[in-house]
C-alpha cells in the first residue's frame, strides 16, 4: 500500500506555557508547560496517521536535540526518515492565557542546512516516490534551502505522477506555483500577501483563489478560521462552514487541514467530501488548548456537522 510523504523541512519542538494573566513587560506565573513535536510537516503526518492513514515524515533535524521528536513519532506510530544537521532544532514558544485563550508566539529560526544535505533531501524524496500516494510540502525553510526547494520537489513529483499539496508562505510559495502542484492550502492572511491586497467577503476569497489558480495550481484552497474555507478549480468553486465550537488554539489547525485533504486525496474521495474531511480535522484540533493535534475520533465526531456548499460569486456569491 502506498503512503503519505509529509516534508519538514523546518521542524520544531512547541513549548506551551499556559500563563493566567498573561501579560508582556511583567513577571508573569506559568501554571502548566507541555512539549510537542511541531512544526507542518509533521502536524499533518500526525493527523492523517490518526485519520488511520498510513504515513511517513522526513527532513531535517538539529542533531543536538532530536530525541523528543523522534520519540514522539515514534510512539504515534508515524514512520520517519530524518536527515540529522548540526545544531539544535527551534524550540518555539506558545504563551496561553487561559481565561482569554490569547495566544503569543515567539518562534526561532532553526538550524542551517548545506548544500549538501539539500540535495541529499531531494534524493531522498524522488527515492521515495514510487511507493508516495501524496506528497505534502508543508512549512518554512531553514536557513541554507533554496526557496525554490518546492518547486524543485513538486517537478519530481509530477514526472513519477505523484500528487502534490502545497502548504508554505511567502517567497517557497510563489516560486512554486508556475511547478502545478495538485492543491495548495494558503490561510486567509497568506493569500492577502500574496495578492498584495485585503479579501474582505467570501465572494472576494474565492476571486482571489481564482487568481492564484490562473498561476498553475490544479486547486486553491483559502482557510479562513472560524469563517470556513473556499475551495475553487478550474470549472467549480465551494464555500465549507464549519460547526460553532468552543475556541481552543488555532495552532496546528490548519496543518490538521492539510492532513484532511492528504488523506482524502490518497482514498480517491471527491473534492467536496475531500473539503468536508479537512474542515472537520481543522476544526477539531482547533477546539483543543496549546500545540495538541485532533483524534481520528473527534473528527468523525465534527464530520456531519461541517455544510458544503457550491458557490459562484459571478452569480452574487449565493450558496446553491
Amino acid at each position: 500500500m502506498k503512503t503519505i510523504t509529509a516534508v519538514a523541512l523546518n521542524p520544531a519542538i512547541d513549548r506551551t506555557l499556559l500563563v493566567p494573566g498573561f501579560t508582556a513587560g511583567a513577571t508573569n506565573r506559568v501554571a502548566a508547560v507541555r512539549m510537542d513535536p511541531g512544526g507542518k510537516g509533521i502536524n499533518v503526518a500526525r493527523v492523517a496517521r490518526a485519520l488511520g492513514a498510513p504515513v511517513q515524515v522526513l527532513g531535517f533535524l538539529g542533531e543536538e536535540n532530536a530525541d523528543l521528536i523522534l520519540r514522539s513519532l515514534t510512539q504515534e506510530q508515524v514512520a520517519h526518515r530524518f536527515l540529522m544537521v548540526p545544531g539544535e532544532t527551534r524550540v518555539n514558544l506558545k504563551i496561553i492565557e487561559p481565561a482569554t485563550g490569547q495566544l503569543t508566539e515567539l518562534n526561532e529560526s532553526g538550524f542551517t542546512v548545506s548544500e549538501q544535505r539539500v540535495q541529499e533531501l531531494v534524493a531522498l524524496v524522488e527515492q521515495l516516490l514510487p511507493e508516495t500516494a501524496v506528497l505534502v510540502l508543508a512549512g518554512s525553510l531553514p536557513a541554507g534551502v533554496p526557496v525554490t526547494v518546492y518547486r524543485d520537489l513538486i517537478a519530481l513529483a509530477r514526472r513519477a505522477g505523484v500528487p502534490t499539496i502545497l502548504d508554505t508562505d511567502g517567497e517557497p510559495m510563489r516560486a512554486a506555483l508556475a511547478a502545478h502542484p495538485t492543491l495548495i492550502k494558503p490561510n486567509l492572511a497568506e493569500t492577502e500577501r500574496l495578492l498584495g491586497r485585503r479579501l474582505k467577503t467570501p465572494d472576494a476569497v474565492v476571486q482571489g483563489a481564482r487568481q492564484l489558480l490562473a498561476e498553475g495550481p490544479e486547486v486553491v484552497v483559502v482557510s479562513s478560521g472560524a469563517d470556513g474555507a473556499a475551495l475553487v478549480t478550474g470549472r467549480q468553486s465551494w464555500w465549507a462552514t464549519p460547526p460553532d465550537i468552543r475556541p481552543g488554539s488555532t495552532v496546528g489547525a490548519g496543518d490538521s487541514m492539510v492532513a484532511g485533504f492528504a488523506v482524502a486525496l490518497s482514498r480517491g474521495l471527491s473534492l467536496p467530501d475531500a473539503l468536508r474531511l479537512a474542515t472537520a480535522a481543522g476544526t477539531a484540533t482547533a477546539g483543543l488548548d496549546g500545540t495538541q493535534v485532533c483524534t481520528g475520533g473527534a473528527v468523525e465526531a465534527v464530520l456531519p456537522r461541517v455544510r458544503i456548499a457550491e458557490w459562484n460569486p459571478a452569480e452574487g456569491g449565493e450558496a446553491k
